[in-house]
């Protein structure tokens, strides 16, 4: 008897959680849109994704290569491509050229600068593995990470300084040629999915945010916005927060909120900007379309959300799905 009672309340809990969570319902619905079909995104990071069928997405254009035997984009540029393998393996390719490495674990995370291969690893491991000697010549063992959101961040290059986005909510600032962390700063401190998913300079401005945190430091010292994050996005000197709670915020470099405005109980899937105009797709299956200021938006009903999602050029990818955002508008 006291099983059972234990099993019917269990039960009772279950649904009673699952009937108190609250959805996005939009007063006004614009159309319904049928998106184009493609190929389901397998794997994707804040630069890139890669598809089923191999291709990949940047957050500009898809790349006109096919990876093959369990390769997943990682990070490019004009000049080189990096990938990688759940196992360990990864390959730099460059002047069509690739140089195949194999790390402990996974790499996740990592850019190319000259002949160095600057990494993260899937055990928040990091370091420099020399690309002409063929060889790690600095790893620092990163603090144990219990999980990690899928945006994961690549480094990014400041003058001679490279910014390490790690799993523990952390920015390992490495100076390359001296081959040593010359400070940390600290995003956040919470002990899951804690990662870093946003990392960016603007100006002398470095902005960088996990789940939990988006923060900006310059030479005037570090500013806090302290709110559950979905998203962010830069707009020249604005930076667009796209939070839990459905609210889309607009803030200076200083994290002053400039404008606002609250889509109540969206859950972001997917954000971008194109062409002057904000995009936000909410699990439930509509996708806002608003102007910076939000004085002005439309939204349009499309297929729920299921999967992955990502954004590039002028389409969102997600489930299968393929939607033209040049055919959307907020007027």
């Amino acid at each position: 008897m006291r099983i059972k009672f234990l099993l019917l309340i269990s039960i009772i809990l279950f649904f009673g959680a699952c009937s108190s969570k609250q959805y996005y319902t939009p007063k006004t619905i614009t159309t319904s849109i049928s998106p184009m079909s493609s190929e389901k995104i397998v794997n994707f990071n804040r630069d890139g994704a890669t598809l089923y069928n191999g291709k990949v997405l940047t957050k500009q254009k898809p790349l006109k290569l096919k990876l093959k035997n369990g390769y997943r984009f990682i990070n490019s540029s004009p000049n080189w491509l990096l990938i990688s393998t759940k196992d360990g393996r990864c390959k730099v390719i460059k002047n069509k050229k690739a140089q195949d490495i194999k790390f402990p674990t996974e790499l996740i995370s990592g850019i190319v600068i000259g002949n160095n291969l600057v990494y993260l690893l899937r055990d928040n491991n990091f370091g420099i593995y020399d690309l002409s000697k063929k060889a790690i010549v600095y790893n620092n063992k990163g603090e144990k990470a219990l999980s990690a959101d899928m945006r994961i961040t690549n480094p990014i290059q400041i003058e001679n300084l490279i910014v390490v986005p790690l799993l523990n909510g952390k920015l390992a600032v490495l100076d390359l040629k001296a081959k040593k962390v010359i400070k940390d700063i600290f995003v956040s401190i919470e002990d899951k999915l804690n990662n870093i998913i946003f990392l960016k300079q603007v100006g002398n401005t470095l902005i960088s945010a996990t789940p939990y945190k988006l923060i900006t430091v310059n030479k005037q010292g570090k500013r806090e916005f302290e709110k559950a994050i979905s998203d962010v996005k830069t707009d020249n000197n604005y930076i667009f927060a796209f939070l839990k709670d459905g609210t889309i915020s607009k803030l200076d470099l200083t994290l002053t909120v400039q404008d606002e405005k609250k889509f109540k109980f969206a859950h972001f899937s997917v954000v971008t900007l194109y062409k002057g105009r904000i995009y936000a797709l909410d699990k439930q299956g509509y996708l806002i379309v608003s102007n910076k200021d939000f004085t002005k938006y439309r939204v349009y009903e499309v297929p729920e959300v299921d999967g992955y999602s990502f954004a590039s050029g002028r389409y969102i990818y997600y489930d299968g799905n393929k939607i033209d955002l040049n055919n959307l508008d907020y007027k």
